[in-house]
């Protein structure tokens, strides 16, 4: 069961002129942002998808340590979900038979709708959706206007 119409995407929003609080989660707990280390248990595949993901978020704000282990659910599950598109190649392997007769959905595909499934759930936790991304608030940081180097030589020429 729902709570309600689920959230537009900040772009449409802004499109239809909705209004946007700005007041909303202004003082929000402020956690350390670094990629923790993935779990052993991991698979390979699941610690390539750990590592690609997971820089982009830390760089957006989106991802602490302490998200460690739900961020490892959605790996493992994104791992699964390509092993098991592999495995259905073929349509053939798509439906299968009963002992009556009749064709059938295969376990397999059942199988992967429920890791698609927990695939979205999980990735909305982490803004990877357009609508999940409208809720979140992500801290603006201020970036350099000149690299250092330029800011270094400002100074020296400042001084002298």
């Amino acid at each position: 069961m729902s709570a309600g119409r689920p959230r537009k995407p900040t772009q449409q929003k802004v499109l239809e002129g909705g209004r946007v609080r700005d007041d909303r989660d202004t003082h929000g707990p402020e956690v350390p942002l670094n990629l923790p280390s993935p779990p052993v248990w991991l698979c390979k595949s699941g610690k390539k998808h750990w590592e690609t993901l997971g820089t982009q978020l830390v760089a957006l704000g989106l991802l602490s340590a302490i998200d460690g282990d739900i961020f490892a659910l959605h790996c493992d599950n994104v791992a699964k979900y390509g092993e098991l598109q592999s495995k259905l190649g073929e349509l053939a392997k798509w439906v299968q038979d009963t002992p009556n007769g009749f064709q059938m959905q295969s376990a397999w595909m059942q199988i992967r709708s429920r890791l698609q499934e927990q695939i979205i759930k999980t990735g909305r936790e982490f803004g990877l959706t357009p609508s999940a991304r409208s809720g979140m608030r992500v801290e603006n940081r201020q970036m350099a206007l000149f690299g250092e180097e330029v800011k270094n030589e400002f100074e020296e020429l400042k001084v002298h």
